[in-house]
């Protein structure tokens, strides 16, 4: 298992990332992306230490990229996520425990990824080995970039094969949207849009270095360089990066390459393997852990109101409470029910895997609208900066403001700022919209849930009753 230092160690790869207009020289440096890249060396760190789940003993290798043929399996991959996510308070959602669980998914059934033109089933096994064995952060970039479809002047051109040849296949165009991509090891790219007859170009999968000769990112505005980690606590540490990715006649590999033109296969090999189940229960396994720690800050901050005797603050709360229990309750039934598939994979249930995707996009914007309303003005009526705090004048008066022997004036400014960097900065936002968008469009990730509930076994249920009884006179009045 990779140390911390060594993960920092491969940030410096040439990679070119863009940010406000410059070339970024080092990474693991540079404001906008230390933090999130300190984080996830933490967390590094943190699976070679005793006791830790993260690392399986037998292996020396992550649980999160393992398969899971055994309960005994599939809960030790299980706590490794739990402690994935508890390390990050459910703040990064492309960390290295995503993509993980696709490639484990990929694996466990490669035959998926043979057809007629392509062999490329063994590439699968063999890469997802390579990737476990050096502990890799792959984050991905599956959407097209979004473009006017009736607008015939358009310039977009999502990432498309442009040639191929013995040595392997070269892609051009743009993708969005690599959370996490300035600071990951590599991508994994694919489209995870239906596509439609005459699209078999951009019908691909692949997994490509950050560094890749003509890849190029192009980061949006950083959060974490608004100020002292003090002042944003949550950006300072959390924010992974979200880029927009162009290829300029990248050169991928075959041994990297999964799917050349073929539109069937980019559905087959999310949902004809155990990819979707193993890589989705990741995000409510984040999701679970981030909730917990809003409803302790709704909890907290009531207090530090004195307000958590009031019946309607208590009810506020209680909600944020709730909202919490139901996703952690989805996790546990989805590993109460697991099974096995058809190649001996042990899949979280997906009834309750997509019924949490399906409440994500209403869920989380609802925990943080409570968060909100419940602390009112007071993450408005705050100094502007740490040092505030610091000068003896300003601190008098400040006393005046708020700040007592039970909450100090130090302690109350530090809650109230993380809940201001939790319901009201540009990183507290982009929560609210990814969490809108993770598993997709919300009537798309409804369709997962509408797909995977038992609505035979619901039917039967009526049919028997409406057999129960007919019209007066008949046999069953």
């Amino acid at each position: 298992m990779r140390t911390g230092q060594e993960y920092l160690a491969a940030l410096a790869d040439g990679r070119e990332v863009w940010v406000d207009g410059e070339r970024v020289e080092s990474v693991a440096e540079h404001a906008a992306f230390r933090g999130v890249a300190q984080t996830t060396a933490s967390i590094y760190d943190q699976s070679n230490s005793p006791g830790s789940e993260l690392l399986d003993p037998d292996t020396g290798r992550p649980r999160i990229y393992s398969i899971p043929r055994t309960v005994a399996e599939s809960n030790a991959r299980r706590a490794a996520l739990e402690e994935w996510s508890a390390a990050t308070n459910g703040f990064i959602g492309r960390g290295a425990d995503h993509v993980s669980g696709l490639l484990a998914g990929f694996a466990s059934n490669p035959a998926v990824f043979d057809d007629e033109n392509y062999q490329l089933g063994n590439r699968v096994v063999e890469f997802h080995e390579y990737a476990a064995s050096r502990s890799l952060w792959i984050t991905n970039a599956i959407v097209p970039p979004q473009a006017n479809p009736l607008d015939t002047s358009s310039h977009v051109r999502p990432v498309e094969v442009v040639d191929e040849g013995a040595d392997g296949i070269i892609v051009d165009g743009a993708q969005m949207l690599a959370s996490g991509g300035a600071v990951a090891d590599e991508l994994f790219v694919t489209c995870v849009r239906p596509l439609a007859p005459g699209e078999e170009s951009r019908a691909l999968s692949f997994v490509v270095p950050i560094n890749a000769k003509g890849l190029r990112l192009i980061s949006r505005r950083p959060y974490a360089t608004m100020g002292d980690a003090f002042d944003y606590p949550l950006s300072a540490r959390y924010d992974e990066s979200d880029s927009m990715v162009t290829f300029d006649q990248v050169k991928i590999p075959w041994e990297r390459v999964f799917i050349v033109r073929n539109r069937a296969a980019l559905q087959t090999q999310f949902f004809g393997t155990a990819a979707h189940q193993l890589g989705n229960i990741q995000a409510v396994i984040r999701l679970s852990a981030k909730l917990r720690f809003i409803a302790g800050l709704a909890s907290k901050a009531a207090k530090a109101n004195g307000r958590e005797k009031s019946e309607s603050v208590k009810n506020a709360v209680a909600e944020v409470s709730l909202i919490a229990t139901t996703i952690e309750s989805f996790v546990e039934s989805a590993y109460a029910r697991a099974y096995v598939d058809d190649v001996g994979v042990v899949r979280p249930e997906g009834q309750f895997l997509y019924a949490a995707l399906g409440m994500q996009t209403e869920m989380y914007p609802r925990a943080i609208k409570i968060l909100g309303e419940l602390v009112g003005g007071g993450v408005i009526q705050l100094p502007s900066s740490a040092a505030d705090m610091m000068n003896p004048t300003e601190r008098a008066s400040m006393r005046r403001l708020m700040g007592s022997e039970q909450l100090g004036l130090d302690d109350r400014v530090k809650l109230f700022k993380l809940v201001w960097d939790a319901v009201g900065t540009e990183f507290a936002g982009r929560h609210v919209q990814y969490e809108r968008f993770y598993s997709g469009a919300p009537a798309v990730v409804k369709n997962y849930a509408h797909r995977n509930y038992p609505f035979d076994r619901a039917e039967r249920l009526v049919d028997d009753f409406l057999s129960s009884y007919g019209l007066p006179g008949t046999d069953h009045d």
